[in-house]
């Protein structure tokens, strides 16, 4: 699937072509801010990606923000498309907050109960879509690969382990990726997931050196389903087309 640079070439996030009968199913969650600031920044970066979604052609789009943000309704939410989904179909699910990590487990904090890497992992499991992207731009997000990585499955996390608990700033930059044709380093006029992970990755650590701070969160990218995800120019033969 193709777009134009300028729609950011959604299509191409599960790193191949689909088939014309394909659709993806773009499930975007902002998770519990804790204080407005956070709440404002976490909802507009779902707001983002969701007008950037919507501009692509057979996709079906769910974006869960404020109250909506629960375990139950993510829950409901993909279930739904467990349901409806078909396996030439893509998943792309996005959380963006903040996470936790005890040293054991991950949960993605929402309003009223959290939901771990575990069960988030089961959610996945159940939808049908063969290739399937999820994008963990949390704090200590790295502590949820290893629960969520499988064969063609992506997992993206903004922190290379769980204990990189400070805010992250990925996620503003993996919107941007999905709105700046710059990002499109091949010229395909499509924006690959590993495209856009190094764009993001690269203005994270550009923010981090120009506010003179010291970084607290390195994305990595795993898309083999087995071993430890990877840090940018590590990766040796892996599927980024």
């Amino acid at each position: 699937m193709r777009l134009t640079p300028h729609l950011s070439a959604v299509g191409a996030l599960l790193l191949a072509v689909l088939p014309l009968q394909a659709s993806v199913y773009y499930v975007t969650v902002a998770g519990l801010g804790g204080e407005p600031d956070y709440e404002q920044r976490f909802t507009a970066t779902a707001r983002d990606l969701d007008k950037v979604f919507r501009a692509s052609s057979d996709a079906h789009v769910y974006t869960l923000t404020g109250k909506d943000a629960t375990k139950n309704r993510l829950t409901d939410t993909m279930m739904q498309i467990a349901r409806q989904a078909k396996p030439e179909d893509d998943l792309v699910l996005t959380l963006i907050g903040h996470g936790s990590f005890d040293g054991v487990e991950y949960k993605f904090n929402l309003v009223g109960p959290d939901i771990s890497s575990a069960e988030l992992a089961s959610l996945c499991d159940r939808v049908p879509a063969k290739r399937q992207l999820v994008v963990n731009t949390t704090s200590a997000s790295g502590g949820s690969v290893e629960a969520l990585e499988r064969p063609n499955r992506g997992v993206i996390a903004a922190t290379k382990t769980g204990t990189e608990k400070n805010a992250t700033v990925f996620a503003r930059y993996w919107a941007e990726a999905l709105q700046d044709p710059t990002a499109d380093v091949d010229k395909s006029e499509s924006i690959s997931a590993m495209e856009a992970f190094q764009y993001a990755d690269r203005k994270t650590a550009v923010f981090y050196e120009s506010q003179k701070r010291l970084a607290t969160e390195h994305a990595v990218f795993e898309d083999t389903g087995k071993g430890e995800a990877v840090r940018p120019g590590t990766a040796q033969g892996r599927e980024g087309a």
